[in-house]
């Protein structure tokens, strides 16, 4: 893997170039505000070069989103911040205790995060503690939603997986390795509605059929979620909530 910079009109934007023997195309793609490219090895470095130029207008533009996000996404985890679950806006209720122990309870009724922190910390470390306890809260809840509608829509696709993941990722919702029938799903799912979520284990268990995105691949998806077009808009316009 190579990292450097490259320079986009009047801004330089980290790049991490990473080279498989066994890649068919090329993907650009943002890891956080890195520009991350995966290219076969025989993919030269002048073509490299060409399509960066070719697609710099976009590239700068995504990149300032990320920039201007990472503003607002940024969680204090102080009252009056919100935070997104099960696709809808939950407000940080920040209360303190003199214990030592930092609490964290969702009150879904009222559409609050409660955080119960000692009187006796400084913000850095609630900050810390409170994003490794939320991490942990999610991914378990989305492991719980994962473990319910992953096998309901394998059993309507009558498409079968061998091992599921989840793991804590923010650039892509999900991931598959059709050889070996493995999907991997972020662990911030949880955040996104209900039927976002099973257009995204749709979408994984057809690549177990269709490796790429295929018309054939599309097909398959919209077969079994008729509206996927307008939920990957929905994605491309809100996928910004999952970040904290």
């Amino acid at each position: 893997m190579t990292v450097e910079n490259i320079k986009i009109k009047d801004i330089e934007i980290p790049i991490a170039i990473k080279s498989y023997k066994n890649a068919k195309t090329i993907k650009i793609y943002f890891k956080g505000n890195n520009l991350t490219i995966t290219k076969p090895k025989r993919f030269s470095n002048k073509k490299l070069t060409e399509i960066l130029k070719e697609n710099e207008d976009d590239i700068y533009s995504k990149y300032i989103k990320i920039c201007e996000s990472k503003m607002t996404t940024i969680k204090q985890w102080q009252t009056g911040e919100f935070i997104y679950y099960k696709g809808e806006k939950f407000i940080i209720n920040r209360q303190y205790i003199d214990k030592q122990k930092i609490i964290i309870n969702i009150d879904e009724k009222q559409k609050e995060i409660i955080i119960i922190v000692p009187k006796e910390i400084n913000q850095e470390e609630i900050k810390t503690n409170v994003d490794k306890a939320i991490k942990k809260i999610f991914k378990a809840n989305t492991e719980h939603i994962i473990s319910k509608r992953l096998p309901y829509w394998s059993k309507i696709t009558e498409l079968e997986y061998n091992q599921v993941k989840i793991r804590d990722a923010i650039t892509r919702y999900g991931s598959c390795m059709p050889s070996k029938k493995n999907i991997y799903f972020s662990s911030r799912l949880i955040m996104l509605p209900e039927y976002v979520i099973d257009a995204i284990i749709v979408h994984e268990l057809c690549h177990l059929k269709y490796k790429n995105h295929s018309k054939e691949f599309y097909e398959l998806v919209s077969k079994y979620i008729p509206n996927y077009k307008d939920i990957d808009k929905w994605l491309k316009i809100n996928g910004k909530i999952i970040l904290f």
